[in-house]
């Protein structure tokens, strides 16, 4: 593959970036500060009726990120590529799925944004391709360990993506689980379960969980676009922190001015408590995960600093759940 060479952005016209996910939880946050920033946005959607889900202005294009002849027209001309579609329940899609869109998916974008000369590619991965459970402090150079299709697709992907090194200009992050705006359904239904009293903890509740909000994501993607030095390169995009389940648990019990959750349940029982439910078994990655993240190579290269307390997060997010709590029905009694 011929080597290429990215044309440094003009200062005499608008940025266009494209966003791919644009439907999706942080690609709604992601296009909406893309408009604010001034620049001109594109965006993926899969099917006619998405568009006029989209704000104002954004310039749709329908297909599927696997087509080939839908992703080149949608490059043309672009300078930024923010590729957050994904797959992630295998239990609502299937194994095929997660793979054609995760993997096929994004090796058709980067051969897209090769022949289009884009100036920057952002990769949005997961920390699950370190696996759910790690007793060693994670870095971006720890071993990756997929404990399923999704965390294993993401690992094929990166792969896609880094087979571009010194033609696409690239930048992957393994973002923790986010919150914040757009986030709300699982976690509410959590603070759901809390406030109703149903609320179980999962396991010791001493397992290690990682956050991110929402905001300090887009910030670290701005950071990333604007830095020659972030790219080729992978980080990790956590607050920095790491805090046990039953820590989280508490701290929304506090918040709501409701019991603690007391009640414990083996992470066996939960699995087929889940199943019987007809609970998502995705929608339980994040409180059954232990990670502990080390976030300071973005610190050192970008200068990243999160700017959301998880008590400022936190409470804000709380605050809307309560808004709304007597407002909307959840759709579900309670988590287990």
């Amino acid at each position: 593959m011929a080597k290429k060479v990215a044309q440094p952005v003009s200062d005499k016209r608008d940025v266009v970036s494209l966003v791919t996910g644009a439907n999706g939880k942080m690609g709604r946050e992601l296009v909406k500060m893309l408009i604010k920033k001034g620049d001109t946005v594109r965006a993926v959607v899969k099917r006619k009726e998405m568009v006029l889900q989209l704000p104002p202005g954004v310039i749709p294009y329908i297909g599927d990120v696997t087509d080939s002849r839908v992703m080149r027209d949608a490059l043309r001309g672009v300078d930024n590529v923010y590729h957050l579609a994904a797959i992630v329940s295998e239990y609502k899609f299937g194994t095929q799925e997660i793979m054609r869109v995760n993997v096929e998916g994004t090796k058709n974008i980067m051969e897209a944004c090769a022949a289009n000369d884009v100036r920057h590619m952002i990769y949005v991965s997961s920390l699950d391709v370190y696996g759910h459970e790690r007793h060693d402090v994670l870095t971006e150079d720890s071993k990756l360990e997929p404990k399923d299709r999704y965390g294993l697709s993401k690992v094929l992907a990166e792969q896609e993506v880094q087979k571009f090194t010194n033609i696409v200009p690239f930048t992957i992050f393994r973002p923790s689980q986010i919150y914040g705006p757009g986030f709300e359904h699982y976690f509410f239904k959590v603070f759901r379960a809390i406030k109703e009293g149903k609320m179980v903890i999962i396991g010791s509740g001493k397992n290690k969980l990682n956050l991110v909000h929402s905001q300090d994501v887009l910030d670290a993607f701005v950071l990333a676009t604007s830095a020659p030095t972030s790219r080729y390169k992978i980080y990790n995009l956590t607050d920095g922190g790491s805090y046990t389940q039953e820590q989280l648990l508490n701290m929304a019990a506090d918040m709501m001015k409701v019991p603690r959750p007391t009640r414990k349940i083996s992470k066996l029982v939960v699995r087929i408590v889940a199943k019987q439910k007809n609970i998502d078994s995705d929608e339980l990655r994040f409180l059954t995960s232990s990670r502990v993240v080390d976030i300071s190579r973005i610190r050192r290269e970008l200068g990243f600093e999160p700017k959301v307390s998880l008590q400022e997060g936190a409470s804000e997010f709380v605050k809307e759940f309560l808004t709304q709590h007597d407002k909307a029905h959840m759709g579900i009694e309670t988590l287990f």
